[in-house]
């Protein structure tokens, strides 16, 4: 990354951000010298900036009517006028379609919800509620016993001055109260202390007495639909004859609206302008040939980063291969590595899929998955969000691509370690015949290699490999928290390194000692060596950060780290456990296929597939999140991954790039 600035004329503001944007490449920074002032618009560049953003206010709300999302294309080439001129038309078209689609949709909603309700109210009022004399009050209620409480209630309040009728419908009871106008209130008073309403209608029908909603319903009923297909087929008219339009108008738009408003962070004097960004060192010849249409009118320099003392302010862009790229959705979340400091891209693509391999080990979940990577992908292809429907979550193609290779590594190592492990949704092959243990007396196609549901056999083999990955993954840690500790010139971060890896190699030394009885004068050596180094780092951090820090946390979070290492057995135990559940469901469908012949292999097959979805659904969350865990806290943590934030690269560009 270097750091770019720009110096001009005030009056090529405009045209330098537009050549900007158009590269595409430039992270602008606000720029604040206390030489310069804050660049501010002109009123009639205020004006402009008002009339652009209404232009976009007016493509949104019109691509709202048309049911259509926004997307970016070549942008309209045309003027301010020109722009408001085409899009004036459409805007108010639309907005009377919409309003007038709004209201019959509107209509035929309360229709179905109110529709029979009003048919039968109407037939117990016999024309009385459009009579001037007498009020009507309708309601509903769930049961007709819930009529006693209300006759009493109105022959507390009005004695004999009312009349009260009901008629059943399919889930609730149509009830009226008829009485003299001047009672209307009390009948209304006496129904609210029961805790029920009088039946209002919405929208159109409301105001309206019972028998005139019941009438214009019946006929709205037939001829709105026919209505609403005439607006329709007119909205879909307007996007036949306005879309492609629009979205150009859309995009230019927006990126009018993006210059006007990225001219606030340059600074200027009376006659001059100055801009500050950051440039990727890869895409400095698209800004100078951006900039070489300004050549004789503005000068411009590329400044190399002070890492040391720039790195809080320089925007970071991970630069990883492709296969390891879709990775960094795994951690883009969490965090953006600060400039200069470690990116665990390539970690995770290494580690994550091999850990959820181990844990997963079953050739049917990889079809699983692979479907969901495939599933994925072909979205993405075609240019179509996927939503998760729980959450609401709407994910955008390009992020869909990145799960789809995600995806697709964790498939291949389940699958490998699927066929290791001799698991096809558990133990439904061994059962067929297609896996069969290799203890020479069972026969089938392939012997299982690995089986590691024979706990006493394979889990001392599975449990060292964990702990081996562990020891690996907490050395590398703690080696790069020494290197960058160095590297940033952080003698706290470096010394704690040192200490805690030579501390972790002295009782990785021992602990293999004191399980093995093996090589003992050479693990000595290296336990009291690394203790040695570690008291020696112990004392550094001390006079880093203060006695109390060095003397009292290290020695305890030692031995935390120790315990970190064995946590990496869960990459063995969430497995196993989620392969017994998977073993039992198969032992139960094939025990009543057994024991009930063709009934019971129907049957069976039902149960286990049941039994089978569930402890999915239970354990796949715990499945992929166990892995990960192991990364983002036990290896994450202990390198530094948290303790400090950079700042994402955001480069200037046009909306149709974004």
């Amino acid at each position: 990354m270097e750091k770019l600035v720009v110096a001009g004329p005030r009056r090529l503001a405009r045209s330098l951000l537009a050549e900007l944007q158009h590269a595409g490449v430039v992270h602008i920074d606000p720029l604040r010298p206390a030489e310069l002032g804050e660049f501010r618009l002109s009123p009639q560049e205020e004006s402009e900036l008002r009339r652009w953003e209404a232009i976009v206010s007016g493509v949104d709300r019109t691509l709202a009517v048309l049911g259509v999302t926004p997307v970016a294309s070549v942008p309209f080439p045309g003027t301010l006028e020109e722009a408001e001129a085409q899009i004036r038309p459409w805007v108010e078209r639309a907005e009377v379609l919409g309003r007038e689609r709004a209201a019959l949709e509107e209509e035929l909603q309360s229709i179905q919800l109110f529709g029979a309700a009003a048919q039968a109210l109407a037939g117990l009022t016999y024309g009385i509620d459009q009579s001037p004399r007498f009020g009507v009050v309708p309601f509903l209620v769930g049961k007709p016993e819930e009529l006693l409480p209300v006759r009493s209630a109105l022959d507390s309040a009005l004695q004999d001055r009312y009349l009260l009728e009901s008629a059943p419908m399919d889930k609730q009871v149509a009830a009226v109260v008829v009485v003299m106008r001047r009672d209307l209130e009390a009948a209304r008073s006496a129904l609210s202390r029961l805790g029920l309403a009088e039946l209002r209608f919405p929208g159109a029908f409301a105001n309206l007495p019972v028998t005139q909603v019941a009438r214009r319903m019946r006929e709205r009923e037939k001829i709105a639909p026919e209505e609403l297909a005439g607006v329709l087929e007119e909205v879909a008219k307007l996007g036949r004859e306005s879309l492609t339009s629009l979205q150009a108008l859309l995009t230019r738009a927006r990126d009018e609206v993006l210059r006007y408003k990225t001219a606030s962070d340059l600074a200027a004097g009376k006659y001059g302008v100055a801009l500050m960004g950051w440039v990727p060192q890869d895409a400095k010849p698209k800004v100078e040939e951006a900039l070489s249409k300004l050549r004789d009118q503005i000068v411009y320099t590329f400044e190399p980063v002070d890492e040391h003392h720039e790195a809080d302010q320089v925007p970071v862009t991970l630069k990883n291969p492709a296969w390891a790229k879709p990775f960094e959705l795994l951690h883009g979340f969490l965090n953006t590595p600060k400039y200069g400091s470690y990116d665990p891209t390539i970690n995770i693509a290494l580690f994550f899929p091999l850990f959820f391999g181990i844990v997963v080990g079953d050739i049917g979940m990889a079809l699983l998955f692979g479907y969901l990577a495939w599933f994925f992908g072909n979205r993405a292809k075609q240019g179509q969000s996927v939503l998760i429907p729980l959450v609401g979550f709407n994910i955008a193609p390009a992020v869909s691509r990145d799960i789809s290779k995600v995806l697709t590594w964790m498939a291949v190592s389940a699958g490998i370690w699927g066929f290791l492990y001799g698991e096809f949704f558990g133990t439904l092959a061994e059962h067929l015949g297609i896996f069969y243990p290799n203890d020479g007396h069972h026969s089938g196609l392939f012997p299982i290699l690995l089986n590691r549901l024979e706990a006493a056999e394979t889990s001392t083999l599975l449990i060292v490999v964990c702990l081996l990955l562990g020891i690996l993954q907490l050395f590398y840690a703690f080696g790069l928290r020494a290197y960058m500790g160095y590297k940033h010139h952080s003698a706290s971060h470096m010394w704690e390194g040192i200490g805690y890896l030579a501390g972790l190699i002295g009782i990785v030394a021992y602990a293999y000692t004191f399980l093995t009885g093996a090589g003992a004068p050479l693990t000595t050596f290296i336990l009291v060596a690394g203790l040695a180094v570690f008291v020696v780092a112990m004392f550094q951090v001390a006079r880093s950060l203060g006695a109390i820090m060095g003397y009292l946390v290290m020695p305890i979070e030692l031995l935390t780290k120790g315990g970190q290492i064995l946590s990496y057995i869960r990459i063995y135990a969430v497995g196993l456990a989620g392969a017994v559940l998977y073993k039992l469901a198969n032992d139960a469908g094939f025990a009543m296929a057994e024991q009930l012949g063709f009934i019971g292999g129907l049957i069976g097959f039902a149960v286990g597939a049941i039994m089978f979805a569930l402890i999915t659904l239970i354990t796949i969350m715990g499945h992929v999140l166990q892995p990960i865990r192991l990364l983002w806290i036990e290896f994450g943590n202990n390198y530094g991954f948290f303790d400090e934030v950079g700042r994402a690269y955001r480069p200037f560009k046009s909306v149709r790039d974004q």
